[in-house]
């Protein structure tokens, strides 16, 4: 390891008084011992940001890029060529980890945001993956939303195993030996529901959202799934190849009524031509395939006057609405495309409204109270008249042949 000078060999000759962070080059200053087998008493000056291929933006990686020059120079190895496989930079890394097979189409959008990040000064990839330790870690959760870091950590904990496993770190900064040192935050489960009027509300101020929408409230699909979704995918059903699934699994949704008289009106573009089936359901007029949707989802929202409502409830909406009007359980796993029944009951439980019906309904069985009639609950005789949401409710079960028809109406 090459001895150290007060800048660790590192300087500039700008006259710069804010020197560390301006932008003229770093130089490189270093002499060999005398009894170094390779280059005895030799020197070593070269202007840095040639060597490294890259301006460093700090003193520190300035230093760490000197260090790692003066170290090849005396193995007698060219520095600009083995920067990549000496240290990589995280950018780097994650750069190969995004092109496994398996990799998702969440991966390859998170790592923009993580690389991004600005991390002690510094954006994160161009941190040395060497050089993370937990306290990066740590700060560089402090600069991420709840969720978004609880994402983007799993994501570095994973790229981390899979770089211990290729040896491009000698260990993992998420773990100490067998503790783990680095643990996601506590998520709290949503539980947000639409209430009232909320979805004719929506509806009514969607614009050109409202037919992914109502999709997402009659499939359960997520964004990415629905975005994604062509016309050659379209039958009797939908079907999502496994390269579009969260899971990495393929599944198949049915169609609903309501949802078929929406495929019906987009199948053709403007002049009336039907679309090809490469193109996207949910594009554009004429199939181009649809970007983010987040300024239109507020934008609706406050139109609306709705609070504090993610598109992705929608998913969460249909299937509570399907376990509402009876749908097995198994049935609803595999519609959403959830790995197993336990992962569909939490992420349904919480949302599950209705306890005062069920309990009606219950002492209605056992005789101890008189089952409600058409006229009673038109009249209001034994209880209030339904709401606008209760009637769409009815409606929408009558609709569906799936459901049953609700107790004592006839």
């Amino acid at each position: 390891m090459p001895r150290k000078s007060q800048t660790d060999n590192v300087r500039k000759i700008c006259g710069c008084t804010q020197w560390k962070t301006c932008t003229h080059p770093w130089y490189v200053d270093y002499k060999a011992s005398k009894d170094h087998p390779r280059r005895p008493n030799e020197r070593y000056r070269k202007n840095l940001d040639l060597e490294s291929g890259r301006h460093a933006e700090n003193l520190r990686v300035a230093q760490e890029e000197a260090r790692r020059a003066i170290t090849a120079w005396l193995d007698g190895r060219d520095p600009l060529l083995v920067q990549p496989a000496d240290r990589p930079t995280l950018a780097t890394v994650l750069a190969q980890y995004r092109q496994r097979p398996e990799a998702s189409a969440s991966e390859k959008y998170q790592v923009g945001k993580i690389t991004a990040t600005i991390v002690q000064g510094q954006t994160f990839g161009d941190w040395r993956i060497a050089d993370i330790t937990r306290e990066a870690l740590d700060a560089f959760r402090a600069q991420r939303p709840t969720i978004a870091a609880n994402r983007n950590l799993a994501l570095l904990r994973a790229m981390f195993n899979w770089a211990v496993v290729d040896g491009l770190v000698p260990r993992s900064p998420f773990r100490v030996g067998d503790v783990a040192v680095v643990k996601l935050t506590r998520e709290e489960a949503r539980t947000r529901r639409l209430q009232g009027d909320e979805e004719e509300r929506l509806l009514l101020k969607s614009n050109g959202l409202q037919p992914l929408i109502i999709a997402a409230l009659e499939t359960g699909m997520r964004f990415g799934e629905l975005v994604s979704l062509q016309w050659h995918q379209v039958g009797s059903d939908l079907f999502l190849p496994a390269g579009k699934t969260k899971a990495k699994k393929p599944r198949r949704v049915p169609i609903s009524t309501t949802l078929r008289t929406v495929l019906d009106a987009r199948r053709c573009d403007p002049a009336g031509e039907t679309l090809p089936a490469h193109a996207f359901v949910f594009g554009d007029e004429i199939g181009r395939r649809r970007g983010s949707i987040k300024t239109a989802w507020r934008l609706t929202c406050a139109r609306a006057g709705i609070d504090g409502l993610h598109f992705h409830d929608l998913r969460r909406e249909a299937g509570s609405r399907w376990m509402d009007a009876g749908v097995p359980l198994a049935t609803i796993q595999r519609w959403l495309g959830h790995h197993n029944i336990s992962q569909t009951s939490k992420y349904l439980a919480a949302s599950l409204g209705g306890d005062a019906d069920e309990m009606r309904l219950f002492e209605q069985r056992i005789g101890r109270i008189a089952p409600l009639t058409q006229i009673d609950i038109s009249s209001g005789s034994n209880g209030p008249q339904p709401t606008t949401s209760s009637t769409t409710t009815i409606e929408k079960t009558q609709q569906n042949t799936f459901v049953p028809e609700p107790a004592g109406v006839h």
